[in-house]
């Protein structure tokens, strides 16, 4: 099984280290003071229709067993807290659904793909230990006999994407970024060759937080009877735990091809934007444009129009086609849409020009060896046709990615092409290796 590419950074989280208060790509942490004017439209409040959320209130068990002491975040389907779990005491994440889905299948999804990866595959593979794991899963109905869906989750910390933002340039540096790569590509070997499926905190942590502080400044409005809470941040941990993917909500079945639009616009595979059947290999691309913009903090392609600001298909691929040349005929004979952007010889017909770039100018952080290594790493996955974009393990053996963890484990650096490092290696202990660059 399956989904919208495993590489949205927000998808990874620490546990103390982890990516993400939840960690969910769509638990969004971000709220304007409601204060400010009456007309703001504050956390979840901007979704179509508030009523579908349950009303939670701070202090209430869900399912006799949950007592709920923070908010997390929210997306478009779910809300997320933070519990104490009354039967172990230990704290918990908390997802739960809207009652008004427009599509029941993507609970059903999300808690078949987590009771799949339970059991699929090697229970030795060193990937399974970061992709995140189910506690519970279960209905509770709202004062109002509303009926709610509901995952419950060990807690993690911070996502990728704030551990960026905490620093001064918004930039991962290399050593972090490199670590924190090698445990992703892990995750998503396990993900694709052991599950076949697409991936299209500690408690010291929140027994930090002011209970009364979070009970009497959390709460910012109630709008018709539902009480919004500002969500929390946890801030960056000082120590860090292992990176661990999540949400699986829109995850699919690797073995059979799939068609409907997913991913983020500036993420968008080619096979996506012409409206191939795609499979893995779209995971692949995304992990190529993430580690550009953790990286180099901004994106590798972003797909705008210079006049309007806003995004267009045939802006995306003239500027890919401007890094990496015309797309093979061959890939183009896939999609009836081809024709739309390119002439029967492949090449570019719309008005809007083919940008000149290139990989070496693009790159501003690395020089000379370092600088050609990285980026012969991103281009083994930025590829038009997806069958020749690497693999995780492939990606796994690269030159670039192994170097400093080589030398830690006291190896000789690997030569192109050469056999990676075994599944052992990848078990040293984190904080023996490369984490002093965090923020």
């Amino acid at each position: 099984m399956s989904g919208i590419p495993l590489c949205h950074y927000q998808n990874l989280v620490f546990p103390c280290f982890l990516v993400g208060a939840y960690s969910c790509s769509c638990a969004r942490q971000y709220g304007m003071d409601p204060g400010s004017s009456s007309a703001t439209l504050f956390e979840e409040e901007a979704e179509a229709s508030l009523e579908k959320f349950y009303p939670m209130t701070l202090g209430e068990v869900i399912n006799q067993k949950y007592k709920v002491v923070a908010k997390l975040g929210f997306g478009s389907a779910s809300t997320i807290w933070c519990c104490h779990d009354l039967v172990t005491s230990k704290y918990a994440a908390l997802k739960i659904y809207a009652h008004d889905l427009v599509s029941e299948d993507e609970f059903d999804n999300e808690a078949a793909i987590y009771k799949h990866l339970s059991t699929a595959g090697n229970p030795d593979h060193p990937g399974r230990i970061y992709v995140r794991t189910i506690q519970d899963s279960f209905f509770t109905r709202s004062r109002a006999g509303k009926l709610h869906q509901c995952l419950v989750h060990d807690l993690l910390s911070n996502d990728i994407l704030s551990l960026r933002y905490a620093r001064s340039d918004r930039k991962l540096p290399e050593a972090m970024l490199k670590q924190i790569l090698i445990h992703l590509l892990l995750a998503l070997d396990f993900l694709h060759s052991e599950c076949h499926i697409i991936h299209t905190v500690d408690s010291s942590i929140v027994e930090q937080l002011d209970r009364k502080e979070i009970a009497a400044s959390s709460l910012c409005k109630t709008v018709n009877g539902y009480n919004l809470y500002r969500s929390v941040n946890f801030g960056i941990p000082k120590t860090f735990g292992r990176p661990i993917l999540c949400d699986f909500s829109l995850a699919r079945n690797g073995q059979v091809e799939h068609c409907h639009d997913i991913q983020p616009d500036p993420y968008r595979a080619p096979e996506v934007i012409l409206e191939m059947p795609w499979t893995y290999g779209v995971d692949k691309w995304n992990i190529g444009v993430m580690v550009w913009d953790m990286f180099e903090n901004r994106r590798l392609f972003d797909g705008l129009d210079p006049d309007t600001g806003k995004y267009g298909n045939r802006f995306h691929l003239a500027s890919i086609v401007g890094l990496l040349g015309p797309p093979p005929l061959e890939f183009l004979q896939r999609s009836e849409y081809s024709s739309v952007y390119f002439d029967d010889q492949g090449k570019w017909k719309c008005l809007n020009p083919v940008p000149s770039v290139s990989w070496e100018e693009s790159e501003r952080n690395l020089e000379s060896v370092n600088k050609k290594d990285f980026l012969d790493f991103v281009r083994k996955m930025v590829r038009w046709t997806p069958e020749s974009r690497a693999t995780a393990s492939e990606l796994l053996e690269d030159p670039w990615l192994l170097g400093p963890f080589l030398e830690a484990l006291g190896r000789p650096q690997i030569q192109s092409g050469g056999r990676g490092v075994s599944e052992r290696d990848f078990r040293v202990d984190n904080e023996k290796l490369l984490f002093d660059a965090a923020p």
